[in-house]
């Protein structure tokens, strides 16, 4: 029954080009925000591509460690201001026209113009960047956060994977039970013995395996290339540091741990959307309106939470908020963004969630029968 459940799943042509369109998306942006989008001005030389990558190496290479007030004023004086930050462009022509005076544009100086430096304006009212005389007492500046270069796009990248694994779990497994409705074996299969639980529990499981298969491979996907193209020694940089969304006390933790975090929290929430998805197709007929509740249940909370944007904030607002943030369209982020008991109240709600999907739509199923 079980590789019966499987090959319904992978036979379907829609299944096997959401995929394949996942994957192509997946790795287009990813090489977009890795190699093919860096670009480095060296003291007016142009590096391009996986050039640039390997001179951002070189040039990060010797200020790794500890980041400290010593660390950043070292790069600001051997580098200096960025010349290609400013509405910044990675083209040739873009490049070559910024770095026709001279001067530097890589990974650190760049690190050190967005975190620590402030505005100003120059004799020719250009807007210039300033680096503070006194950072001593920068909370990013006491030593316990890591310095290093791991580029700066990893989380966009498993938001796009995250986005794209959600979409092809939606269409996959949208058809599960409104298929048999559809045909009407649903009358064969719930007559037979143990027909009901038996096929229900069969293909929660089947999807949800289905989801942790792609979810994995989607997330393999991603660290290997944030390996290969920055290498082991990027995992020790701080995750605040890289643009992780991360509780501000566990900024400075490295971001193979955070990446660990993040990872288990996306698969619970995958997980958890595998068990609405089929709760909904069990309660629908057709798979056309299974596929557009699907959506809703997904991209739902989005539109209410720009909704109760707009309301007063009092604690009924504040409880559907973290409704909202517990859902799979909001979930990894926000709980990597959670303090700790925040934490445990969204996985709280999300798996009551997914128990109510298992009620439901256990119920829907069951009763199927009995309605004809």
């Amino acid at each position: 029954m079980l590789k019966t459940e499987i090959y319904r799943i992978f036979s379907r042509k829609t299944t096997w080009a959401a995929m394949l369109a996942a994957i192509l998306t997946v790795i287009y942006y990813s090489l977009g925000n890795t190699i093919w989008g860096e670009g480095v001005i060296d003291n007016g030389g142009i590096y391009r591509g996986k050039e640039a990558v390997l001179r951002d190496r070189e040039i990060a290479a010797a200020f790794t460690g500890p980041l400290t007030e010593k660390t950043v004023r070292a790069i600001w004086e051997k580098y200096g201001p960025p010349v290609n930050y400013e509405n910044r462009s990675t083209t040739l022509e873009a490049m070559t026209a910024a770095g026709a005076g001279g001067g530097n544009d890589n990974y650190c100086n760049r690190f050190v113009t967005k975190w620590f430096c402030s505005t100003g304006q120059g004799k020719d009212g250009e807007k210039v960047y300033i680096l503070p005389e006194d950072l001593s007492g920068n909370r990013y500046l006491q030593g316990n956060y890591w310095f290093g270069y791991a580029g700066s796009g990893y989380w966009d990248r498993f938001l796009i994977a995250y986005v794209m694994v959600c979409m092809v779990i939606i269409i996959a497994l949208c058809p599960t039970f409104s298929e048999d409705h559809a045909v009407h074996t649903a009358d064969i299969i719930l007559s037979a013995e143990k027909g009901r639980i038996r096929v229900w529990g069969m293909r929660i499981c089947t999807g949800a395996g289905f989801a942790t298969l792609l979810y994995w491979l989607a997330c393999g996907m991603i660290f290997l290339e944030q390996l290969l193209v920055y290498g082991w020694e990027s995992l020790k940089v701080s995750g605040t540091l890289v643009g992780f969304p991360t509780y501000f006390e566990e900024g400075f933790r490295p971001l193979g741990e955070v990446t660990v975090v993040l990872y288990l929290s996306g698969w619970l929430s995958v997980l958890i959307l595998s068990i609405l998805i089929q709760a909904v197709s069990a309660g629908c007929r057709k798979t056309f309106s299974s596929l557009m509740i699907s959506l809703i249940v997904y991209g739902g909370p989005l539109a209410l939470r720009v909704f109760l944007d707009m309301l007063p904030m009092g604690r009924v607002n504040v409880f559907l908020h973290y409704i909202c943030y517990a859902m799979p369209f909001y979930f990894p982020g926000m709980f990597m963004e959670a303090p700790p008991d925040a934490r445990v109240l969204l996985t709280g709600i999300a798996l009551t969630s997914a128990a109510l999907g298992l009620g439901f739509g256990g119920r829907r199923h069951c009763r199927y029968q009995a309605g004809g």
